[in-house]
């Protein structure tokens, strides 16, 4: 058999399986809206520009891989169409599903959703995990414990991908590459390789503000923004920056992360509007968390009112350095008090101050505290959509 003889069977297998990715993310695509009465072989022969014998080929295989079923002919039951009736192809959402995590310092959330990203099942765990106090196994055992009783709750079904979102940076190996930081590295330590080692599930971590910014382009104020920086500023401040639709993470997961606002005058740090809040609360004398703050602001009482108008002067700053850097068309600012009323309204109207016009709109997150959750689920549809092939729900 000569060298070009052998190599034909892999390439008509890669121009298959692209021909097969082409009609499956069609299908896909066209599965979320609730009018969807699936899609012919003519409607794919369309989009595709493959022939009908390739259509319903693909179409065949990828039903006995369990991506798609055929569906009924509702639309030939009118009873006066002659001839053969269109096949009908539709999506499986239920083909299998995905699971995000939200791993964060003092909660942890997960989901389980379909693979049109709809949920199936929630659960959360409020932790207090400490740095020096926690012990790391029970940062994992946490972690792995809250996703087993997500995916318990669901029905046990089958786990396609896992995302999990981690409050430091995650390199393209999936762990934190930078070393010497002790909090990044008690964060992550591999959750992703405990998770994949306890069920065997295709697991990645990735940073919790690069997820936001996924979430806010998908169901978010980020939808349709090319340009775009979300910053999640609860406990800690982490950016997602996207550019040109691209999400930006550099050579070690590095891009957004804060530890720079040490120097910067009138941040000091990166601690988060949840902390700052604390902290401003406690110089002040009194107790309470960022929310009781938020809460009396809102009530009119002086004090907090002064509070929240430091809090927003410093986020003022730290948005402006995210803006001279990056030149985004909108700021998003996400996080557990980042909806608090007025405080999104004072940092915009802060922006002159320091940058010369026009400046982006600065805008909060209508995701709440599940923006995490969200975008972790996004990016594990991602992988699966990518990979869809090797993942094959019929399969095992």
């Amino acid at each position: 058999m000569t060298q070009g003889s052998s190599a034909t069977p892999s390439v008509t297998r890669r121009l298959r399986d692209d021909n097969a990715l082409a009609v499956l993310h069609h299908v896909w695509d066209l599965s979320g809206d609730p009018r969807d009465e699936g899609v012919t072989g003519t409607d794919l022969m369309a989009a595709t520009g493959l022939s009908r014998a390739t259509v319903h080929d693909v179409c065949g295989e990828l039903i006995d891989r369990g991506w798609l079923r055929e569906l009924a002919n509702g639309r030939g039951a009118q009873g006066h169409v002659k001839g053969r009736p269109a096949r009908r192809y539709g999506f499986d959402a239920l083909a299998g599903t995905v699971v995000g995590v939200d791993a964060g310092q003092h909660r942890i959330a997960a989901r389980v959703a379909d693979l049109r990203g709809r949920t199936l099942a929630d659960v959360s765990a409020v932790v207090d995990h400490d740095p020096v106090r926690t012990p790391v196994a029970d940062r994992v055992a946490d972690v792995v414990r809250t996703v087993e009783a997500v995916w318990e709750r669901a029905g046990s079904p089958r786990v396609l991908g896992v995302t999990v979102g981690v409050p430091a940076p995650v390199g393209p190996s999936g762990t934190t590459e930078f070393s010497g930081n002790p909090y990044w590295e008690f964060v992550n330590p591999d959750l992703a390789g405990a998770l994949a080692r306890r069920r065997g599930w295709r697991v990645l971590a990735d940073n919790d503000a690069n997820l936001a910014a996924l979430a806010e382009g998908w169901r978010g104020s980020g939808r349709g923004v090319r340009h775009q920086v979300t910053l999640l500023a609860g406990e800690r401040i982490g950016a997602g920056v996207v550019e040109d639709g691209r999400l930006l993470r550099g050579a070690r997961g590095g891009v957004g992360e804060m530890r720079y606002l040490d120097l910067v005058e009138g941040v000091g740090s990166p601690d988060g509007l949840g902390k700052v809040l604390r902290d401003l609360v406690r110089a002040a004398g009194g107790s309470g968390a960022a929310e009781d703050v938020v809460a009396a602001a809102d009530a009119g009482q002086e004090l907090a009112g002064t509070l929240l108008e430091t809090a927003a002067d410093r986020l003022t700053r730290v948005v402006v350095t995210l803006v001279s850097v990056f030149d985004p068309d909108r700021v998003v600012v996400a996080g557990g008090v980042a909806g608090a009323a007025g405080l999104v309204d004072r940092v915009d109207a802060g922006l002159p101050r320091f940058l010369d016009p026009p400046h982006p709109p600065v805008v909060a997150s209508t995701l709440g505290r599940d923006v995490v959750v969200l975008g972790a689920l996004r990016r594990a549809l991602e992988e699966v959509r990518a990979d869809a092939l090797a993942l094959s729900p019929g399969r095992g």
